[in-house]
């Protein structure tokens, strides 16, 4: 099939269309696009063109360069052939223009329009052969010295782009961009990403030592996007169970992260904040960071996200605004949401030093309350929020058992028999608070920042405890 190539002015306005080699052996100018992709190393990742190639055949290049076809956009055309000739897909930005003509290989020549483009990935690279022969990931620095030692093994427009005598872009512009994806600019995104999201946990997160906050807040990430699928109205429950196991399996490397983003945050309603529409929108980025971690990290990291699905399936059709049938219920709920998260927090900790094996059982033993008093406390404070979105979580048995009716309940009325069953729950919660202590005490005096985190969530959710106690017929204003 002839390949037909989207012929443009000076100014990119497009002026027809032209045969692939017929505008290659007249030097037409054409619409092309080229991609830089760089891993969480600063490593720019090159291809090596194959032999049998129409021109410039066996050079090295940017990672991927080529033409849009006719009626395709640039941006389309640059993740497809990314995907179509190196075999994996991420998002990418376009940065820039510019124009060059040079002549190649079998007497054609190179005069293209092309849009610039920047973007991560740290993962596998399956290559076409048919496009291209070898890959690499190399440094910049030793990327430049290469080039001007042996200018002849690379291909024109790489040579214009990085050491052209009048390009407007440069090593250092090179070097501006693979800094947007390494490791420690993802580190410093998910720090801005946890402060938008929740300015508790971006408070108490840093006061663990840094490699342990790290992933820490890439866990709160996590789980927090769960939530944000869980709770927004607009989706049913069968569309919640499919993209959460969506985004399990994008965890695990599985599943197309990038597609999954894009569904979700169309159907995102003004009901979910804004900063859960930005962490949905960077989730792709995000997730590069996942196999940054040890096998030990991700194991426990998949391990709560996969019961912390199961748990929301599991309730997702039985939760309603007459409450969950019973206190085993709420137990059941508070583990599969929280305690899960004390125990993969426990093991995290450990891994961080292993000197806390020996209390392992223990310490694991004691942060299902931790989880569970957080849960709880948080189901107290946002009762009559959730309320208005259809649902409560509080046990109908307790509050049966004291003359009332979930259902009917009002916010802000004076029912001194809904204060009684409150303050029942209240001091269940008070008990798991207890039993977190402990697991406060049983972490040892020398790590200050793992108590502190710790301590400064039990302290939030104490102060929750102390209001509703005090005010048990508080309003969602007011609380």
């Amino acid at each position: 099939m002839t390949e037909m190539l989207i012929l443009v002015d000076a100014d990119d306005h497009e002026t027809g269309h032209g045969e692939k080699l017929k505008v290659h052996r007249e030097g037409q100018l054409h619409r092309a696009f080229s991609l830089f992709i760089f891993d969480m190393k600063g490593r720019l990742l090159l291809q090596r063109r194959a032999k049998g190639k129409y021109h410039s055949g066996h050079l090295w290049t940017n990672t991927r360069c080529g033409h849009p076809r006719a009626g395709e956009s640039t941006d389309r055309a640059a993740t497809r052939r990314l995907d179509e000739e190196m075999g994996f897909s991420c998002d990418v930005t376009k940065v820039a223009t510019f124009t060059y003509h040079a002549a190649v290989s079998n007497d054609l020549i190179e005069h293209e329009f092309d849009h610039l483009y920047v973007g991560g990935y740290s993962g596998e690279v399956l290559l076409n052969p048919e496009e291209a022969s070898d890959w690499q990931w190399i440094e910049l620095d030793r990327l430049f010295t290469w080039m001007e030692q042996e200018p002849e093994q690379f291909t024109p427009w790489i040579i214009r782009i990085i050491k052209g005598p009048h390009t407007p872009f440069g090593p250092e512009w090179l070097r501006r961009h693979a800094e947007q994806y390494t490791f420690d600019h993802l580190i410093r995104l998910q720090a801005k990403l946890l402060m938008r999201v929740s300015k508790t946990y971006a408070l108490a997160i840093p006061q663990l030592p840094a490699p342990l906050a790290w992933v820490v807040t890439y866990a709160y990430l996590l789980l927090r996007i769960t939530d944000t699928i869980e709770d927004e109205p607009a989706l049913s429950p069968q569309q919640i169970r499919t993209y959460e196991a969506a985004f399990v399996a994008a965890v695990k490397g599985q599943g197309d992260a990038r597609r999954l983003r894009d569904e979700v945050a169309a159907l995102l309603t003004e009901q979910t904040v804004p900063a859960e529409h930005a962490l949905m929108r960077q989730m792709p980025l995000m997730l590069e960071v996942h196999h940054q971690w040890s096998p030990a990290q991700r194991k426990h990291l998949l391990t709560c996200l996969e019961i912390i699905t199961r748990g929301m399936d599991e309730f997702c059709d039985v939760v309603s605004v007459e409450g969950l049938e019973t206190c085993d219920d709420l137990d059941r709920y508070c583990y599969c949401v929280a305690g899960s998260v004390g125990e993969m927090l426990t093991e995290l900790f450990i891994d961080f030093d292993p000197t806390l094996l020996p209390r392992r059982d223990e310490l694991l033993r004691l942060s299902v309350s931790f989880g569970a008093a957080l849960q709880l406390a948080n189901i107290i404070k946002d009762l009559w929020e959730d309320r208005e979105r259809g649902m409560c979580w509080c046990p109908k048995d307790l509050f049966a058992k004291h003359g009332v009716q979930l259902s009917t309940v009002q916010a802000g009325q004076p029912d001194f028999a809904f204060a009684r069953a409150l303050n029942e729950l209240i001091g269940t919660t008070h008990e798991h608070l207890q039993q977190a202590l402990s697991y406060v005490l049983c972490i040892p005096s020398r790590h200050t920042g793992i108590r502190r985190f710790v301590s400064c969530t039990l302290g939030l959710a104490l102060l929750v405890l102390v209001k509703a106690h005090s005010n048990p017929f508080f309003t969602p204003a007011r609380k």
